[in-house]
């Protein structure tokens, strides 16, 4: 079966259930988890020359699932826009292509029934958990060969596969197959082969109807169980028709400079800003390589180094091993340096909700966190400086990377892939050697100070960008309210980018009445539950005008009384003046009536507002304040 596909792609298959021939009647099946596109897939173009040779129909199937780690709107918003191109890029070219979302209702095993029914499936092979277990069970029952295509490497994983401790072993051992022109030659796919047209065992959404219009799309999202709190970005679309043209301007226009510009994190677009389209397959590796070698400049030698040795290091080593998160992959030089230094004092110690809103002692620091937040990514040079610094605001090793870990893969859009973990464990000694002399808590682990970087970045250039908004960026929102969740919903809108003026009125801010809720909380509503629980336990213990400083702080604030001075109204356009800039007053988001209603009196055109009504007696405070903001998202996307 496998002899049948050219070399390219065979050499790239592993049969995970020891079924070798095609012998059902049933389709094959293309199901696709981390390689979202068509252009050079080698499971899509395996899945066609299958078809072919076999005279089967042929189905590409993507699902959305919910159960990856730290699912959220941000990461399921970037699928989305995926699935869109996939649809009409297969539709363009006569395949026939599904799509199922894991959602409320709707969350039938649908592998499981493919499984049954198939006469082949294939998959992408993804080296991570849930994915690998994922993958693992469905191969068990099924009743036809489950073949898994490395989609997402140069060198492919069934190839070679194997962890080596430094990035120039893995160079030199790799170093002859780099040379070999079968990895980057293009397979000819041939004719496409007939439509799977039998009946499904699920709904397919339909895309053109429900996903194409915001809104609607919402209304998709809202049924799935994902944390709503990481909002979309505003200005990165997913997708791999945005991410052809994004490398497509970057080798066209900026690859020329790289070699000089790539680390300068003041300089975004001295990088490519395309490690989101690698993780979630938007874009071929091989492609990348193969274009970028026919310039033949040693900053296209440098930009092709980077992603053959240093990633696919990374893709090679969690593929080798059994647990690529575990602790003990730190090489035993590290492992013993840091128990020698566990003792040693940290000053201060950070709790992860001081780490994740960036209330560290550095400013270079928080800006660096503010990035994953808001706008989710990270300069990669900075990167690296930003996770040495944790260990020293952590109690212990397993913390450090803990911690680490979760703020890169919650919110970072090229997070939950092996890059991010080797990336993680890199600044913990994986890797690299070890650095004499010991120096407190990092040990022999190789140190980058953030106060050294710090001098030699342009600070102001970098924190300008970082301080950008994630939103159409002369749109403002005002929030009038003066109680507890009112703020903390303002507090999640404003950390994500939204620029949110909040309104201070005579009426004083209150917390809560009943300090004694019943914390009942969900799935889909567990991140609230988190974040807003450090709020309620603080209640019992500290003044209660600190804990709302606390939330409030960061975020802009105007008298109402002072709005008339800021306000431009002009042909029915309301512009604010702040910092003497105007921004366009989007929208009010207020549960004040009293407040809105002086406000309204004075301005009465022009302003789209939504009264968010909260029910504050409620026993189901966390689902009420989950539906409170999936309303505000709404609004403001809208």
């Amino acid at each position: 079966m496998l002899d049948s596909l050219p070399e390219q792609i065979s050499s790239r298959c592993i049969i995970s259930n020891n079924i070798n021939k095609i012998t059902k009647d049933g389709p094959i099946i293309v199901w696709l988890k981390s390689s979202l596109r068509i252009h050079e897939n080698p499971a899509i173009d395996a899945g066609i020359h299958l078809a072919n040779k076999f005279n089967k129909p042929l189905l590409i199937y993507q699902a959305i699932d919910e159960r990856y780690p730290h699912s959220s709107l941000r990461h399921h918003n970037m699928l989305i826009d995926g699935a869109i191109d996939l649809h009409y890029n297969c539709k363009s070219i006569g395949l026939k292509y599904v799509l199922h979302i894991s959602r409320e209702n709707n969350r039938k095993p649908v592998m499981k029934s493919f499984a049954k029914k198939a006469s082949c499936i294939i998959t992408d092979l993804f080296p991570l958990q849930p994915w690998k277990n994922w993958v693992k069970k469905v191969s068990k029952i099924s009743e036809c060969p489950f073949i898994e295509i490395d989609c997402h490497c140069i060198i492919p994983l069934t190839i070679f596969g194997k962890s080596l401790d430094r990035p120039f072993k893995f160079r030199d051992a790799t170093k002859k197959l780099i040379k070999t022109n079968k990895l980057f030659k293009k397979s000819d796919i041939g004719k496409i082969p007939a439509k799977y047209s039998d009946n499904l065992p699920f709904t397919p959404i339909n895309i053109e109807d429900n996903l194409l219009d915001i809104n609607k799309r919402f209304q998709i999202l809202k049924k799935c169980n994902i944390d709503i709190s990481v909002l979309p970005i505003f200005d990165e679309k997913g997708g791999e028709n945005h991410s052809l043209l994004k490398w497509k301007n970057f080798l066209e226009k900026k690859i020329s400079g790289y070699s000089k510009r790539r680390n300068n994190a003041a300089d975004p677009y001295g990088v490519s800003r395309l490690s989101y389209a690698f993780h979630y397959g938007f874009l071929s590796p091989v492609k990348v390589v193969r274009e970028a070698s026919l310039l033949g400049t040693k900053s296209a030698q440098k930009f092709i180094d980077e992603l053959i040795i240093f990633r696919e290091h990374a893709w090679h080593h969690s593929f080798g091993i059994k647990d690529p998160y575990c602790i003990s992959n730190l090489p035993l030089w590290a492992i013993e340096s840091w128990e020698k230094t566990s003792t040693d004092p940290r000053s201060p110690l950070l709790s992860e909700n001081q780490l994740e809103f960036y209330e560290s002692p550095s400013n270079l620091w928080n800006l660096c966190q503010k990035s994953l937040v808001r706008h989710g990514e990270l300069h990669n040079n900075l990167r690296m400086t930003w996770g040495k610094a944790i260990p020293l605001w952590t109690e212990s090793l397993a913390k450090s990377i803990s911690v680490t870990q979760y703020l890169n893969d919650k919110y970072a859009l090229d997070g939950r892939d092996p890059s991010s973990i080797a990336g993680v464990q890199w600044c913990h000694g994986l890797f690299d050697r070890p650095f004499f002399p010991s120096e407190p808590i990092l040990g022999l682990v190789r140190k980058r100070e953030l106060s050294t970087h710090q001098n030699r970045l342009d600070f102001i250039k970098f924190e300008k960008f970082i301080e950008r908004h994630n939103h159409i960026q002369e749109d403002i929102f005002l929030i009038f309210g003066n109680t507890i969740i009112e703020l903390f919903i303002a507090r999640i809108l404003y950390d994500n980018g939204i620029n949110i003026l909040y309104v201070e009125t005579k009426n004083n801010l209150t917390l809560l009445k009943n300090t004694n809720l019943n914390l009942n909380f969900n799935k889909q509503n567990y991140y609230l539950y988190n974040r807003f629980k450090i709020i309620l336990n603080d209640l019992k213990h500290k003044d209660q005008q600190l804990i709302i400083d606390d939330i409030i702080n960061p975020i802009p604030k105007i008298k109402l009384k002072q709005i008339n001075t800021n306000l431009i109204i002009d042909n029915d356009n309301n512009y604010y003046t702040l910092n003497n800039e105007n921004y366009f007053i989007r929208g009010i988001i207020h549960t004040n009536q009293q407040d809105y209603k002086k406000f309204k009196k004075s301005y009465p055109n022009g302003f789209k507002k939504f009264e968010l009504i909260i029910n504050y007696d409620t026993d189901h405070l966390f689902e009420e304040i989950h539906n409170c903001l999936w309303e505000c998202v709404e609004f403001i996307y809208s």
